[in-house]
Formats: C-alpha cells, structure tokens, sequence
C-alpha cells in the first residue's frame, strides 16, 4: 500500500518539474525577446591612440521587468580581439515595455598595440578611411540566461587617410 508520504512526495516533484520549466520556457523567451542596439564611435583621438565610445541600448518589449547584468562588450578584427571593456558586476533593471540607455562604455586603443597586433586594420584604415570590425555584447538575464548578440560595425567616414 501506498503511503501518503510517497504521494506528497510525488506531487511535490511533479509540482517542482512544472513551475521549474515554465520558468525556464519564460526566461528562453525573454532572452529571445531581449534586444540590444550597440552604437561605436571615435570619441577621441590622441597621439598615443584612438577612444572608442560604445553606446549600448537594451530593449525589453516583453510583460515583464528583467534584470540584467551590464554588459561585456568585445571588440574583434580578423578573429582577433582588439579590445574589451571592463567586467562589471552590476544588475541593471529594464522595466517592461521599455528601453534602457547604458553609460557608454570607453576603450582606448593604443596605435602601437594596433600596429603591432593587427597591421592590416591600420592598413585597411590606410586605404579606405573606415574600420570594419565585430562587436560582442555579452551578459546575462536575471542571473541564469546568458545573451549574447554580434554586429558588424564600420568606423571612419570612407576617405583615405
């Protein structure tokens, strides 16, 4: 005979798989719903190397406030990472229905550093008078879901140098 211990305890695991993956199924969504917009610019240019300014705008157009770690930006040229911004342990709040604009995120390269780890991005600077370049934004939703999103960025208003 069955005792009424096996049945709570078989209730309460079926209960646990179900609202354990309905949440999981909700949070899928949100990382599907979740956008990001990354914005590069020069911001300034000095002898020693150019300052990037990175503008990340997070959009939430779902029924629900989310919380979001700030953002890990990344930036690639020919496979190879150039620059990176600082890993920050912060929870931003997007409120539902809304967009966030972040503090912008500022990363010096150094034209030694470029020249040396990558010529053909100087070159390239050289003869178009543009970068093209990858950016990574990385970072995780309430803690568990991780979100990443690429774009292909251009630099530089298209005249020699």
């Amino acid at each position: 005979m069955i005792k009424s211990s096996h049945i709570l305890i078989g209730a309460g695991t079926v209960a646990a798989i179900y609202f354990g993956g309905s949440y999981l199924l909700k949070l899928n969504r949100l990382s599907n719903e979740l956008e990001s917009d990354t914005k590069v610019s020069i911001h300034n240019i000095s002898l020693s190397g150019i300052e990037l300014s990175i503008n990340v705008k997070l959009k939430n157009p779902s029924g629900g406030s989310i919380q979001v770690k700030h953002p890990f930006v990344k930036m690639i040229y020919a496979d190879k990472t150039i620059a990176s911004s600082q890993v920050k342990d912060v929870n931003l709040t997007v409120p539902k229905f809304s967009e966030v604009n972040l503090d912008p995120i500022k990363i010096k390269l150094g034209f030694l550093s470029l020249a040396t780890t990558v010529p053909a991005l100087v070159k390239e600077y050289r003869e178009t008078g543009k970068l093209n370049m990858i950016v990574h934004t990385v970072t995780t939703i309430n803690d568990s879901l991780p979100y990443t999103k690429t774009d292909n960025i251009t630099l530089g208003g298209g005249k020699a140098a």
